[in-house]
Formats: C-alpha cells, sequence, structure tokens
C-alpha cells in the first residue's frame, strides 16, 4: 500500500508538506498542490478516511448505527431502519454528507471504542435499548448523536421520536368503539422506550372508560411474529372472552393474526386487531391490518438534520416530535 511517505520521498517533501497538499490546506502553493496530487495518483494513492478523521478531527460523515441483529430471526423482521436510511442519505446527499451504515452487536464491549475505532463523529443511533449502560456512556462523549425513538437530553445530543403513548391510546380506542372490550397488549420487551410508552397508552385507554386492568392480558413478545403468534395461543386458550388485540409492532400483529385465524376465528367479527407502524405488508394482509402509520423516512431526513445543525453548533431544538396518523382497516 502507497503511504504518504512514499509519496513525500519522491517529491522530495516532508510527510507533513504532502499531507497539507493533499489536503488543500492554504498554506500549501497550487504549484504543489498540483504536483503532490499527480505523483500520488501516478503512484496510486488511496487516501485513509479513517485515519484522516481521526488525525484532523473533522468529518462529513453521518453514521447509521443500528443495533438489533443479534439473530436471524431478528435480521428478517427488523427492516423499518431502510426507510430510515432512505431519509438520512437523502438529507446527506443534499448536503454533502457520506451515509454509513454500522451494525453494531449488543456484545460490542464497549460502542465508544467502537466510536473510536471506526472514526465516528457525527451518528444516528436505532434499535437500542434506551437503559443500555454502553449507550448510556456512549452519549457522555462529546460526539454528535442523534438518537430514534429514545429520549435524549445532553450536550452535542438529540433525539427524534413520536409521541408513542397518545397514538397508542388512540388505538386502543380505535377497538374500544367498535365494540371490544377484554383487550390484550402484547408488546415488545421493557428494556425498549416504545414498550414502555405505548403499554402506557394502553393502559390510559381503558381507565378512561373505567375498564379495569387485567395484567395477564399483557405479554412480551420481544418484537418477534413467531413469539407473537404463540403469546396469542396461549392468551386465548386461558383467556376465550379476549375480543381484542393492541400489537406495538406490525410485525407482532401479523403473528397475532395467524394465530387467532389458526383458532378458526374471524377477524374483526370474534376478535379485532390494531398494530403500530403501518409496515409495507400490513396493507396486504387477510384482512389488511389497522394501524398506526410512523413516517419511517420523516425520521431519517429529521434525524440527518438535527446531526448537522448538533456538528455546525447551531441553536435548535433537540427533540424533534414527529406525528403519527391512525389508519383504521379491515381488521377493526
Amino acid at each position: 500500500m502507497i503511504t504518504l511517505k512514499d509519496i513525500a520521498k519522491k517529491a522530495g517533501l516532508s510527510v507533513t508538506q504532502v499531507s497539507r497538499a493533499l489536503n488543500g490546506h492554504e498554506d500549501v502553493s497550487d504549484q504543489t498542490k498540483q504536483r503532490v496530487r499527480a505523483i500520488a495518483n501516478e503512484m496510486g494513492y488511496i487516501k485513509n478516511a479513517v485515519a484522516h478523521r481521526l488525525v484532523t478531527g473533522t468529518s462529513n460523515q453521518i453514521a447509521f448505527v443500528v443495533q438489533g441483529f443479534d439473530n436471524k430471526v431478528k435480521e428478517e423482521e427488523y427492516n423499518e431502519f431502510y426507510a430510515i436510511l432512505n431519509g438520512i442519505y437523502q438529507f446527506g446527499s443534499e448536503h454533502k454528507y457520506e451515509t454509513v451504515l454500522y451494525i453494531i452487536k449488543s456484545s460490542q464491549q464497549s460502542y465508544v471504542q467502537f466510536f473510536r475505532e471506526k472514526g465516528i463523529q457525527n451518528a444516528v443511533m436505532y434499535g437500542f435499548n434506551y437503559d443500555d449502560p454502553k449507550l448510556l456512556d456512549l452519549l457522555e462523549t462529546s460526539y454528535n448523536i442523534v438518537c430514534i425513538d429514545i429520549l435524549v437530553a445532553a450536550k452535542n445530543k438529540g433525539c427524534v421520536v413520536v409521541d408513542n403513548t397518545h397514538y397508542s391510546m388512540l388505538a386502543v380506542e380505535a377497538l374500544l368503539r367498535s365494540g371490544k372490550s377484554n383487550i390484550a397488549l402484547i408488546t415488545g420487551n421493557q428494556h425498549a422506550m416504545v414498550s414502555l410508552e405505548r403499554e402506557a397508552g394502553y393502559r390510559i385507554a381503558l381507565q378512561k372508560q373505567k375498564i379495569a386492568i387485567n395484567g395477564d392480558y399483557v405479554v412480551d413478545a420481544n418484537f418477534s411474529q413467531k413469539v407473537a403468534f404463540q403469546k396469542t395461543l396461549e392468551l386465548l386458550k386461558k383467556h376465550p372472552q379476549l375480543d381484542g388485540f393492541f400489537c406495538i409492532s406490525d410485525y407482532m400483529a401479523l403473528g397475532c393474526l395467524e394465530a387467532i385465524q389458526s383458532l378458526g376465528k374471524v377477524i374483526p367479527k370474534d376478535i379485532a386487531v390494531i398494530g403500530f407502524d403501518d409496515i409495507l405488508v400490513s396493507r396486504y394482509t387477510t384482512p389488511k391490518l389497522s394501524t398506526i402509520n410512523q413516517n419511517n423516512y420523516s425520521k431519517g431526513f429529521e434525524a440527518a438534520k438535527l446531526v448537522d445543525a448538533l456538528k455546525r453548533e447551531d441553536y435548535v431544538t433537540t427533540t424533534i416530535i414527529l406525528s403519527c396518523e391512525l389508519k383504521l382497516r379491515d381488521s377493526i
């Protein structure tokens, strides 16, 4: 591999002079810049972008750092991030940022060390548990970071969220208006902020109608379609009076729909179902799934926009709250 030292030797310059010439510093003459670049091209020099970011402390890169691909099942069910990535990319392309995707495992010993090794300075984070100690450590650094779906308040940090509690309340109220009263909740897990917020919406909707909350009706399915299928079967076996399900993600709602139909029940006559997210397949299920639409593209675009503002130290609101929309289809 050709290095700056090799170019410097051929050009009769110091490594520092070559580096400054290749990086366009104003204290280097145009003639020297052209000569050094010509030599570098002739020798086939390839710039190490990571090393450059580490040395200069600058970056025109926005990293999209995603956690949650620890097994094949999750990977197959976890594709909302494509729309988010598209939003980040669109903002980046409009503002001369390179968009880079990093998949980080929960087994990574230190997220701070991961950022250092990759030379990441500006990042959008998605799929992390709000109480992950390694994430909390990362949020103490000076990196410009925006979290999606996790509330963050710290220097050089921001977040893009939706009012999960409010829209979950609307989802459950839609079930109640359809005449259902024994409504189960299939949630994700207690380490995900969206699980806690959407469960709160479920409880508020029932309390408003003075309906007693049965703790046995609330189960975790870890955002898995297969687990939701099994949990639905177990719930209906134990509580045959159930006539409604609120699933806090559409993927879990798909498993719920399948389980209900496998028992010969008719949706929504016998049991109504509503999800959350409005993933593409929800419009093509039988029956079509009622849900809450989130604009994941906007999440990505606004997150990248906020990262840029943090980088430029603009005075901006660091918590961006996006709106959602209730989509009533055939499952209610």
